[in-house]
Order: structure tokens, then C-alpha cells, then sequence
């Protein structure tokens, strides 16, 4: 079974993607950078997707970006889906020209996630 790595600093968040896809994914979860960058380096991980932003309280926190950044250093070709509930163009035309595969919008439509996932797979 394929995994996802979801990345996202939202308990709530973590928990009904998950839900979403664990029939048809194994799937990690993680808060923060540091949790994702830890999971990237121990497990095998076939997909990540990142919320753009993991601090609520810093408007300028660009946290997911600097994973994308770090994952196309260490793992260029493992797919990053990122995901936000913001609705700033900017992000995702940035997210995308970092080399992410897809900017999705939350709420996350569950049909929308799983049809993305498994065309990455």
C-alpha cells in the first residue's frame, strides 16, 4: 500500500484526511517542518501533502513552502500535493513553481484528494 505523508499543524485536519484516504493509503501524520522532514528521512513515503501554511499565528510563516523546498532538495522526484485554506493566488503560483504537483483548496473534497493521490501512484 502506498503512504502519504499529510502535514499539517490542524489536529482536525490530520484526522479526516486521513480518514479520507486509508483505504486506499497508509499514511503518516505531522504537525510541524520538523515532524515531516523526521518521517521523510525514516519511512518510505510516496507522497506528501502540505499544508502552505503550519503556524496560524505568523501571517508570513511560509512553513509548507520551506518543506517543498527541502523535499525537492532531498527527494526530488516524491510527488508534494500542497493544500490551503487561504485564498492567495500568490502561494500557489509560488507552491507550483517550486515543483509541487498540485494546489488544492480547503476544504479538501474528498473525491477531488483521492482522484489526485492515486494518479500519483
Amino acid at each position: 500500500m502506498k503512504c502519504v505523508l499529510i502535514v499539517d499543524d490542524i489536529e482536525e485536519y490530520l484526522d479526516t484526511i486521513e480518514g479520507f484516504i486509508e483505504d486506499d493509503f497508509k499514511s503518516f501524520k505531522a504537525r510541524n517542518l520538523q515532524e515531516a522532514k523526521k518521517i521523510i528521512e525514516i519511512e518510505t513515503v510516496d507522497i506528501a501533502l502540505v499544508d502552505i501554511r503550519l503556524d496560524e499565528d505568523d501571517p508570513e510563516n511560509k512553513e509548507g513552502l520551506d518543506l517543498l523546498k527541502w523535499i525537492r532538495q532531498k527527494q526530488p522526484d516524491l510527488p508534494v500535493v500542497v493544500m490551503s485554506a487561504y485564498r492567495e493566488f500568490d502561494y500557489a503560483v509560488e507552491a507550483l513553481n517550486l515543483g509541487a504537483k498540485y494546489f488544492i483548496k480547503k476544504p479538501v473534497n474528498p473525491e477531488e484528494l483521492l482522484r489526485i493521490l492515486k494518479g500519483l501512484t
